[in-house]
């Protein structure tokens, strides 16, 4: 059955066998054609009524009178315009009340389609009380107002989801935008439909973006996602991700999907985080991390394409001392002014890096970068060559640089890094302030301190440390005043190894301490020996103690131990210390030493006027004993210079009631010159070389320097003990330099 509802709906009804009614129409409404198809019925009843009457026994004379014809006729009538009135009533109530519903739906679908708001687009179930074709329709009415409702859901979904879904076509202009758009890049819904989307993306990205977009149009797998920059509202661009799906195909759809999340917070957390895994807090320099890894891009360049690097190793000098005078927040600001003038040094494509501490490094890559690399160590030199302004005090900057090349390291299977860092170890140990640049003979050179390095580990272990002892002797008499420990190493097949070989290895392991410890128990039980053979008096030792030996908390007790061990009287020991601890922690310097006096111990200033100098020192520490180094003293009787210097050290000495010291003398000359001053005790070649114990110290009693000519250079030591004959110590030949420590002299 045909029904059209409201004169706007026409739905064909199945019949009960479940095919559809039939088509013939007599009007253009369900109603009418229901209501002629029944009354017709009620006439044609009231017509076959009579004959039908006449076969129940009504007599025909009645029958087929036209009064009794007439009533049949209108009887059916009656009957068939009530039985319409009655399925109007039933059925038309019933489908009106689906009609109304399918009204509503309809309504607010239309409104929503053009709106975008679907949230009324459902309504009330219709109550199925049959199992009949309305109740079919009613079930099947339900049903599309559930798929209304899970739709309503989706588009819930869709309208609140903070991505942005957005359809272009195939010219790439947009044609559908959800509203998240507004909150995501500030636009109201619907603004940009129609627009290019192209416009939104930022001109660096717009390529890529494209090529993305093209390429999953013509069917190829999408990419997961693409990164790119969106134009907001206000002008900025914000980071976001677009996964894209190509429904050009899609009836339904017809074009291409974009789901667009804005991730400019997680962007900027990334590159925070990179910023700190790869860039220097303190300078903004990339750090190691970043350096070691455009290190191994310029390296695999050079294997594929033969591009020639170049390598710059820095290294501040004295920065220790400029954080104890100024702070380290002096000392961080003295470093970022370095790295700005160093920076400034350098061109664009170079690569400069805070590797820790007061540590660069500068990689020069390109044709002319091994040319260009000496060139620029010059120019870092001479820009902090200039003082720097630091809290009003003025900070001259220093730094050491190793320079390497690839040539280089090839012909020697080095690193560059390495063999820059080499070149640095080399422009320290002989002068700071310069550059120096590696050579092939390096490497074998540093093979060979690692070596010793590996062989200096067991050295102590194996007993192959010994001590030699050299004199201080009393000018004035002849007399020997004391012995100074020096240390040397007995490698059993470098033979006698100089401290100058050896001792910066045990600085920088760390082995000087255990070294050093050795030392003065070695030094004081051998004085224990000297001070107990009969000798009232005693025979003072030195021994050196490094800055590193210093700084370590077992000092005052290794110290005391020794000591208490030895059974050695304390005023017979000294301690030489250098002035280079004095560019560290100066209270924690001035505990130690008054810790070391309250033992009974006697101190010394090694090496005055050669490093950190301050006068200060002498006015606060308490000093026992002035060396004057061996740099004022040569050459003193010829030299204005060092006799000037030297009567200075001596005045100040004596005005401070200082003893005074004079290391290396190795002449006649220099001797006399000493002399002149006013010097009380000397030690050197020409006084006296080191040696074993055995051999350098006679019987004590009358100790005795015999003097030799004014050419010579040597001395010989002689001793009586009640009219004994002279002991003469055993040549050695001479030693180049002597390397002077705590532990190693």
């Amino acid at each position: 059955m045909n029904l059209r509802l409201g004169g706007a709906v026409e739905a064909t009804l199945p019949d009960e066998s479940g095919g559809p009614g039939p088509g013939f129409r007599l009007t253009a409404r369900v109603f009418w054609d229901l209501a002629i198809y029944m009354v017709g019925l009620g006439l044609v009843v009231g017509l076959v009524f009579p004959p039908f009457a006449t076969a129940l026994g009504v007599p025909g004379v009645y029958a087929e009178r036209m009064w009794f014809r007439a009533a049949c006729l209108i009887a059916g009538f009656l009957v068939g315009g009530l039985s319409y009135a009655i399925c109007r009533w039933v059925v038309g109530g019933r489908l009106a009340v689906l009609s109304a519903h399918l009204r509503s739906v309809a309504e607010t679908v239309a409104q929503a389609s053009r709106t975008g708001d679907w949230s009324a687009s459902s309504s009330a179930r219709i109550r199925v009380d049959s199992d009949d074709q309305l109740g079919k329709t009613a079930q099947s009415f339900n049903s599309l107002l559930d798929a209304l409702e899970v739709g309503q859901h989706f588009r819930s979904l869709i309208r609140n989801a903070s991505d942005v879904i957005t359809i272009i076509d195939a010219a790439g202009r947009i044609s559908y935008q959800t509203p998240s758009v507004g909150w995501v890049l500030g636009y109201p819904p619907g603004t940009l439909v129609g627009t290019q989307l192209a416009e939104l993306i930022h001109p660096e990205d717009a390529e890529d973006f494209a090529d993305q977009i093209t390429q999953t149009s013509a069917g190829m797998p999408a990419p997961a996602a693409i990164g790119c920059r969106m134009r907001h509202r206000n002008g900025s661009w914000r980071w976001t991700e677009t996964v894209v799906n190509n429904l050009l195909h899609d009836p339904t759809v017809s074009g291409v999907v974009l789901s667009t999340r804005d991730v400019s917070d997680r962007r900027e957390l990334e590159e925070q985080l990179r910023t700190q895994a790869f860039y220097d807090a303190l300078t903004e320099l990339p750090n190691r991390s970043l350096f070691l890894e455009r290190l191994r891009e310029a390296e695999q360049s050079l294997e594929v394409h033969g591009t020639p690097l170049a390598l710059l190793y820095l290294d501040m000098d004295n920065l220790k001392a400029v954080n104890d005078n100024v702070g380290h927040e002096g000392g961080d600001r003295l470093l970022q002014v370095v790295s700005s003038r160093i920076e400034h040094c350098l061109r664009s494509a170079d690569v400069f890096a805070r590797l820790e501490g007061d540590e660069f490094a500068v990689l020069l890559t390109g044709p002319t970068s091994e040319r260009e690399a000496p060139r620029t160590a010059e120019r870092i030199l001479a820009a902090l060559n200039q003082p720097v302004l630091i809290d009003d005090s003025f900070i001259q900057p220093a730094a050491s640089l190793g320079l390497s090349t690839s040539t280089a390291c090839a012909s020697s299977g080095i690193s560059l890094l390495r063999a820059a860092d080499v070149a640095l170890s080399i422009a320290k140990t002989t002068g700071k302030g310069r550059y120096d640049t590696f050579q092939p003979h390096h490497h074998a050179a540093q093979l060979d301190r690692e070596r010793l390095q590996s062989d200096l580990d067991s050295a102590l272990d194996a007993e192959q440390l010994v001590l030699h002892y050299q004199p201080l002797v009393d000018l004035d008499s002849g007399r020997i005043d004391g012995y100074e420990a020096l240390l040397r190493w007995q490698h059993p097949n470098r033979g006698l190894v100089p401290p100058l070989d050896f001792i910066s290895l045990a600085e920088a392991s760390g082995l000087i301490v255990p070294i050093g410890r050795w030392v003065l128990r070695e030094a004081t039980q051998q004085a224990a020996t000297w001070q107990n053979a009969a000798d009232p008096v005693g025979v003072h030792v030195s021994v050196n103690v490094s800055v590193r030996q210093f700084r370590h908390p077992d000092l005052l007790r290794d110290v005391a131990a020794a000591l208490h061990r030895s059974g050695l009287l304390p005023h017979l020991l000294t301690l030489e210390i250098t002035e280079s601890l004095f560019a560290s922690d100066i209270s924690d310097v001035t505990h130690k030493l008054e810790r070391l006096k309250e033992l009974g111990v006697r101190l010394a200033l090694d090496d005055f006027g050669t490093g950190y100098s301050s006068l200060s020192y002498l006015r606060h520490f308490p000093f026992d004993i002035l060396k004057i180094d061996k740099s004022f003293v040569e050459g003193i009787d010829v030299n204005r210079q060092n006799q000037a210097v030297a009567g200075a050290i001596v005045t100040l000495g004596q005005t401070l009631e200082l003893d005074l010291v004079a290391e290396g003398i190795e002449t006649a000359g220099e001797l006399r010159s000493l002399e002149a001053l006013g010097v009380r005790l000397g030690q050197g070649f020409h006084l006296g070389r080191p040696g074993p114990a055995a051999l350098v110290c006679p019987v004590p009693g009358m100790r005795t320097v015999e003097r030799r000519s004014p050419d010579s250079v040597g001395a010989a030591l002689r001793g009586t003990a009640d009219g004994a004959p002279p002991m003469q110590m055993t040549a050695r030949p001479p030693v180049p330099q002597r390397a002077r420590h705590a532990a190693h002299g």
